[in-house]
């Protein structure tokens, strides 16, 4: 199952469940200390970035591959359905006003992120980026002896450092739980998990089972270009 599809699956009950996610944007907001007017956010999902803007504003485009995830953000902006992962969407972009680039918890799923970067990098703008590491959920990786599905830090410093001059800040997160029921609800419904179903019913029943902690662990790169 791609991206797209699960976050779109899970468009509905997102809301409740984008904990996280929350934290993220509103901590990569707060650290921008010029306040653009015309913003761009890709992977915008359900207006994150946009609810923690509280300067004034003249336009918001909000980037996203899906279109379930879309309906969900506030109104009052310019919606472009289109996927950072393919040429066409930032052809689409290129015609648009925008004098800043935010992307907020969405970058680690870049099939290519040098491809993606490198495209951002083309519009010449002041950017801010959280980018979830392999270090999210790294105990459930090492127990069901998997490899996560996303970017090391070290690999997104250095295609970063390709295209950008930047600061960048790392924050760990630590997100508790009743019990290991509720928290792998989380991750199938969070949209932090990708979709991708690796274990078979039967490893994931033994990884419930075996799960040494109360807690699911993330890493976060806060990115901000010079």
């Amino acid at each position: 199952m791609s991206i797209k599809k699960e976050f779109s699956r899970f468009a509905n009950s997102y809301e409740n469940y984008k904990i996280i996610q929350k934290r993220v944007a509103s901590y990569l907001v707060s650290k921008i200390d010029k306040k653009p007017k015309n913003i761009l956010d890709l992977g915008a999902g359900s207006g994150e970035v946009y609810k923690n803007i509280d300067w004034e504003i003249e336009n918001f485009i909000a980037c996203d591959a899906s279109k379930e995830m879309l309906s969900l953000h506030p109104g009052g902006v310019e919606k472009i359905v289109c996927d950072f992962n393919q040429k066409s969407c930032f052809e689409i972009l290129k015609k648009k006003k925008f004098d800043f680039i935010f992307s907020s918890s969405a970058l680690q799923w870049s099939k290519d992120l040098n491809f993606t970067l490198n495209n951002i990098a083309s519009f010449n703008k002041p950017c801010a980026f959280s980018i979830f590491t392999d270090k999210t959920f790294e105990t459930i990786h090492k127990i069901a002896s998997i490899k996560s599905p996303i970017y090391s830090l070290k690999k997104i410093l250095y295609l970063i450092n390709r295209y950008f001059l930047i600061n960048f800040e790392i924050k760990r997160y630590r997100l508790f739980f009743q019990d290991r029921y509720s928290m792998f609800r989380y991750i199938k419904k969070s949209g932090v998990s990708s979709g991708r179903k690796i274990l078979s019913y039967k490893q994931t029943k033994e990884l419930i089972r075996s799960y040494p902690y109360s807690y699911l662990e993330f890493e976060v790169v806060f990115i901000w270009t010079k």
